[in-house]
C-alpha cells in the first residue's frame, strides 16, 4: 500500500484549527480559534486541471468566541460545532448559514461533540456530557471529576466519556456501567474501531484500543507528546492519530506504518474521509492539510517540495529530544544505512557544527528539522522520573538515610518546602526552615519591597547567602550553579485598583449631557457642585458621607440616562465604591449595573463597570459581598461574556486585572471551587488577549491560582491546555522579559 503523500494546503483560518471533519470526498469543514466555522468544497470545473482538484473556503458560522469542537449530523448533512460560547450551534454547509439551531446547557467550554444515529452527545469543561435527541437534552451524564474532553456515541442508548480525570466512563442510558483506568494523564480523544472495540487517546502519548468488556486489548506508542485527536478507516482497518510532537501517524495492527511531520507546533486535530481514505489534519499554523495515497490526488511537485522544505526547516529545541553532544554525533554518512523502524528519528552533525533531526519514513530518510538549542538545556538531574536542577540529600534524623529534596532553579523555596515536608509527613513548622536551606544553598533570594501600585510587579533580586542551618550531607546541582536565582512572582498577595480619574472632564461631560435633559431626569446644579468639589478631593480618598452623597447622584445618572450617557455615572461610582463603609450602598450599586439595561451592551459602559468590579476588593465590605456565592457567580459570567475578539484595549487590562484580584481572594480564602473557575476564564482569556499589560496581569493570575495548593488545580491547568496556550501566548505578545519570566514560571508550576 502507497504512503500518503501532501494532495492540498487549505489556508483561510487565522488561529489554530481544533476540529476538522471529513464526511465527503469533495467536502470537509473545519473549526478554530478564529471563531469561524469553515466549509471547504472542491470547485466546480477544477478536476481537470492541470494542478488538480482545488478547494474552495466559505465562513459558514462566525461565533462570538473560539469554536473547538466539531462533529457531522448524516443523516440531516448539517453541521453542529461549540466552543467557548457554551452552546452548540447547528448549521447547514455553505457560507454565511444562519443556524437551524442552538442548543444550550453546558456551563462552560464545550469541548467534544460526536453524533451518530440521531443521537448528539457533548462534552464540557464543566465535568459533564449532555446526550440530545431531537433538540432536547436526553440526559445529563455526570461521574467526571474534570472536564469531559472526549465522547462517543455507541448507539442510541450507549455512549463513552473520557475525561482530564484520566479515566473513561462506558454509559448506558445515563448511568455508569463501566470505569476504565489504565492513562495516566488527560484523556483526549476517543473513536470507534470495529464493532466491539474504540481506542482513546491522551496526554500520557499512548494511544490505547479498549473492548467494551472493559479490558485494554493494545497499547500503542510512538508519539513523544500529547495526542490529540483520532480517526479510524474501516477500508484499511487504520487508526491515525496526531500530535504535540508535530505529526500524523498511521496505525495498523498495533504497528505505526507511516509517520507523517507537519510544518507547526501542534497537531490538533485528524478526520478520515471513508469513501477515498483521505486525511485531512488541522494544526496551530491555522491549516488544514488533506494528504491521500492516490496519485491523481497528490499536490504537483513542487507543492510537495515547497511542503518537505516547510518541514525539514522547522527548528526543534533539544528540549524536544534531550540533551546532545555534538562531539559524539554521527555525520551524515550515517543516512546511508537504512533505519530499524517507520518514525526512528536520528541526529546528525552538519559540516557547520550545526545539529539536523532525520526521520526514516520507510524508504529513505527525511529531514524533520534543524535543532536549535533550548531553554533549562542543561544537564539535569532526574528524580522520581522527573528532571530538577538539584537533589539535595536532607539529614532530618541523625543514623536514618538523608532524604532527597528535589528543586528547580525557577521554583518557588516555599512551594518546594512544602512538597519535601508534606510528602515526607514532616511538620509545617519546619517550612520557613527548610525554604531558606534550599535559598542560601542554590544562592537563593527573599521578596524585595513592593514596588508602588502603578507598576505592581517586577523583578525580585537579592544576592544569595552561602550557608545553611539544617545539614546537607550533598548537593547536587546539576546545571551550572547560579549566582542568583529569581524568586518567583507567584503567589500575588495584594489587590489592585483602578482609581485615576480625570475628574474635570468627567464632571464636565455631566454637566453637558445634563443640560439637554428633560427637566425630570436633570440633576441640580447645586448637587453638581458639590459632587464636583467631592470628586476633586476624591484622589485624596472620601470619607463615607461624602461618598454615599457622590454614589446617589451616580446612581439616578445610570439609573435614568440613555446607555450612551451612562458613562459618567458609572466613572464616579468606580472611584467611590471602594471607600464605602456602607453595605447597603454598596448592594444597591451592584443591584443597579447587573438590572439597568443599557450597561453591558455598550463597550465603554461594560469597561467602566468591570473597573468598577475591580475597586470592590479596596474595602473589606467589597470583598465580603464579592464572596457571597450569587454576586461572585454573576460577576464571574460578566468576565466570560467580555471575552471575545471584539473587546478593547482598555477592557482588556480592566477584566485581566479584575481576574487577578479573583485569583488572589481565592488563594487567600483557600477557594478551591471559585478557583476551577477563574482558572477556566484566564486560560480562556488568555488565548486571545492582545494587550501586553493585560497579558501580564493575566499570567500573573494563572501563576497565583495555581499555588492555591491543590493538585487538583495543577490538574485543571494542564487540562485546559493552559502549557499550550502560555506557549502560544509567548509567541504571540512579543518578547517582554517580564512576560516571558511569568510565563516561564506559569509553565513550571504546570509539570
Amino acid at each position: 500500500m502507497p504512503d500518503f503523500k501532501l494532495s492540498r494546503t487549505l489556508e483561510a483560518h487565522k488561529g489554530d484549527v481544533r476540529g476538522v471533519i471529513f464526511p465527503k470526498p469533495g467536502l470537509i469543514a473545519s473549526v478554530s480559534r478564529d471563531c469561524t466555522l469553515r466549509t471547504w468544497k472542491h470547485l466546480p470545473g477544477s478536476a481537470g486541471s492541470q494542478y488538480g482538484v482545488e478547494w474552495g473556503s466559505e465562513v459558514t458560522y462566525q461565533s462570538p468566541k473560539y469554536l473547538n469542537s466539531i462533529a457531522w449530523m448524516e443523516d440531516t448533512k448539517l453541521i453542529a460545532s461549540a466552543g467557548l460560547a457554551q452552546e452548540i450551534t447547528v448549521s447547514p454547509p455553505g457560507a454565511n448559514q444562519p443556524p437551524e439551531y442552538v442548543l444550550k446547557g453546558h456551563d462552560s467550554n464545550v469541548c467534544a461533540l460526536d453524533y451518530n444515529s440521531g443521537v448528539l452527545i457533548s462534552g464540557s469543561w464543566d465535568k459533564t456530557a449532555r446526550v440530545w435527541v431531537d433538540r432536547e437534552c436526553k440526559y445529563i451524564l455526570r461521574g467526571h471529576e474534570q472536564a469531559v474532553w472526549a465522547v462517543l456515541v455507541v448507539a442510541q442508548d450507549q455512549y463513552v466519556t473520557g475525561s482530564a480525570d484520566k479515566t473513561i466512563r462506558l454509559w448506558s442510558s445515563g448511568t455508569t456501567v463501566r470505569v476504565y483506568t489504565g492513562h495516566t494523564d488527560v484523556v483526549r480523544c476517543i473513536c470507534r474501531i470495529r464493532d466491539d472495540r474504540f481506542a482513546s487517546c491522551s496526554n500520557d502519548g499512548s494511544v490505547r484500543i479498549w473492548d467494551f468488556k472493559g479490558s485494554c486489548v493494545a497499547e500503542l506508542y510512538g508519539h513523544s507528546s500529547f495526542v490529540y485527536s483520532l480517526a479510524y478507516s474501516p477500508a484499511t482497518d487504520e487508526i491515525v492519530s496526531c500530535s504535540e510532537d508535530r505529526s500524523v501517524r498511521v496505525w495498523k495492527d498495533g504497528e505505526c506504518v507511516q509517520t507523517i511531520s507537519l510544518p507547526c507546533t501542534s497537531v490538533w486535530a485528524v478526520a478520515i474521509n471513508s469513501e477515498n481514505g483521505d486525511i485531512a489534519a488541522g494544526g496551530s499554523d491555522g491549516t488544514v492539510r488533506v494528504f491521500s495515497r492516490s496519485e491523481t490526488s497528490w499536490a504537483t511537485k513542487e507543492e510537495i517540495a515547497k511542503f518537505d522544505e516547510q518541514v525539514a526547516g522547522y527548528a526543534i529545541s533539544t528540549n524536544e529530544v534531550g540533551n546532545i553532544n555534538k562531539e559524539k554525533l554521527p555525520s551524515h554518512e550515517a543516512l546511508e544505512v537504512p533505519g530499524t523502524k517507520i518514525g526512528q528519528v536520528i541526529m546528525v552533525k552538519t559540516a557547520y557544527a550545526s545539529v539536523d533531526a532525520y526521520q526514516w519514513t520507510g524508504e529513505k530518510w527525511a529531514k524533520i528539522g534543524e535543532v536549535v538549542s533550548g531553554v533549562g538545556s542543561q544537564q539535569k538531574q532526574i528524580y522520581e522520573g522527573q528532571e530538577y536542577d538539584y537533589v539535595f540529600d536532607v539529614d532530618i534524623q541523625e543514623g536514618a538515610p538523608p532524604l532527597k529534596l528535589p528543586y528547580n532553579a525557577t521554583e518557588n523555596p516555599y512551594m518546594a518546602a512544602q512538597r519535601f515536608l508534606e510528602k515526607n509527613e514532616l511538620p509545617l513548622s519546619y517550612l520557613d526552615e527548610t525554604a531558606k536551606f534550599i535559598e542560601k544553598n542554590t544562592g537563593g533570594v527573599k521578596i524585595g519591597t513592593q514596588t508602588p501600585l502603578e507598576d505592581p510587579y517586577g523583578s525580585r533580586y537579592i544576592p544569595g547567602e552561602q550557608s545553611s542551618s539544617l545539614t546537607s550531607s550533598q548537593q547536587v546541582p546539576v546545571a551550572s550553579e547560579p549566582k542568583r536565582v529569581r524568586f518567583s512572582l507567584f503567589p500575588q498577595k495584594t489587590f489592585l485598583y483602578i482609581k485615576k480619574a480625570n475628574v474635570p472632564m468627567l464632571m464636565k461631560k455631566i454637566e453637558e449631557f445634563n443640560a439637554t435633559k428633560d427637566p425630570s431626569l436633570t440633576v441640580s446644579s447645586v448637587e453638581l457642585s458639590e459632587a464636583s468639589k467631592l470628586m476633586a478631593a476624591s484622589d485624596s480618598g472620601l470619607d463615607s458621607e461624602s461618598a454615599r452623597k457622590v454614589a446617589s447622584l451616580a446612581l439616578r445618572i445610570v439609573r435614568q440616562w440613555p446607555a450612551v450617557e451612562k458613562l459618567g455615572g458609572l466613572d464616579i461610582l468606580r472611584v467611590v465604591v471602594g471607600e464605602l463603609d456602607d453595605g447597603g450602598t454598596v448592594s444597591e450599586i451592584l443591584s443597579v449595573i447587573f438590572n439597568t439595561p443599557g450597561i453591558f451592551d455598550v463597550s465603554n459602559n461594560a469597561m467602566m463597570a468591570t473597573r468598577l468590579f475591580v475597586n470592590l476588593f479596596q474595602s473589606e465590605i467589597g470583598k465580603s459581598i464579592i464572596q457571597q456565592p450569587d454576586t461572585r457567580e454573576t460577576i464571574l459570567d460578566h468576565c466570560r461574556a467580555l471575552i471575545g475578539p471584539s473587546i478593547s484595549k482598555l477592557t482588556e487590562v480592566a477584566l485581566a486585572t479584575l481576574v487577578l484580584n479573583f485569583s488572589v481572594l481565592v488563594v487567600s480564602d483557600n477557594d478551591l471551587e471559585t478557583a476551577f473557575s477563574v482558572i477556566g476564564i484566564i486560560t480562556e482569556y488568555l488565548s486571545i488577549v492582545k494587550d501586553p499589560e493585560a497579558a501580564y496581569r493575566l499570567i500573573v493570575a494563572f501563576g497565583t491560582v495555581l499555588t492555591v495548593g491543590s493538585p487538583e488545580i495543577i490538574e485543571a491547568g494542564k487540562s485546559l491546555d493552559g502549557t499550550k496556550i502560555v506557549h502560544d501566548l509567548k509567541s504571540r505578545i512579543g518578547v517582554e522579559k517580564r512576560i516571558e519570566t511569568a510565563s516561564d514560571d506559569v509553565l513550571h508550576l504546570l509539570k
